[in-house]
């Protein structure tokens, strides 16, 4: 009898020192980290400086999203403000409302995938608006992961590219998105009639509660 009782005592103590191997692994870093109070800051290649950061949630229509809010110094020295509003789930995250060129919030109809869940290397997908007055179409695709070293740090991330094109224009953007971070650089290209279009911008803090 109390062989059996020490058995079960050491059964009992190997099972609280073992981890659970046949546990599942708990969910991956978000790429899109949207915590309420969480912030970037991001230099581009003037040297002028953005900041983001999650104001918290905001119903559209019948839509709860969460905001993020950026502010900057435009190109004549006026300090602006756009807003965007993000629907996250597993499988994507969508733009519902963001501030269009002329400084105004815009429901997106329908709205815009900015990236497919999860990251799989080749995958794409495409977005049109219904109510453009012109031809747009923005195609996005995974291109695969790897290192990239930013002034806040060294990253394993996801690059997406983005193909926007329109009449007279296009426009490829790509964007290193690391797990539990977000963007920590993107890189544009491209051509508006006959003017070149290129510019960088790279996270240099952040902070993530």
């Amino acid at each position: 009898m109390r062989a059996v009782v020490r058995l079960c005592v050491l059964l009992v103590l190997l099972a609280v020192a073992l981890p659970d191997l046949g546990a599942a692994p708990g969910p991956a870093p978000s790429l899109f980290p949207l915590v309420p109070g969480a912030a970037w800051t991001r230099k581009n290649e003037d040297g002028r400086e953005s900041t983001s950061r999650v104001t918290g949630p905001k119903v559209v229509g019948t839509t709860r999203c969460t905001v993020v809010e950026r502010k900057f110094v435009d190109e004549r020295g006026r300090e602006r403000v756009e807003r965007t509003c993000y629907l996250v789930s597993a499988a994507e995250i969508l733009v519902i409302e963001t501030t269009n060129l002329r400084g105004e919030l815009t429901v997106l109809k329908p709205p815009r995938a900015l990236m497919k869940l999860p990251a799989r290397a080749g995958q794409t997908w495409a977005w049109s608006p219904e109510d453009s007055a012109f031809d747009l179409k923005i195609t996005s695709k995974w291109v695969g992961e790897e290192s990239i070293k930013v002034p806040s740090g060294t990253f394993r991330a996801w690059k997406l590219q983005t193909v926007t094109a329109g009449e007279d224009f296009e426009v490829t953007v790509l964007t290193w998105y690391a797990p539990g971070v977000g963007a920590v650089r993107s890189e544009r290209k491209g051509r508006r009639g006959d003017r070149q279009i290129s510019g960088w911008s790279e996270l240099i803090s952040y902070k993530i509660p």
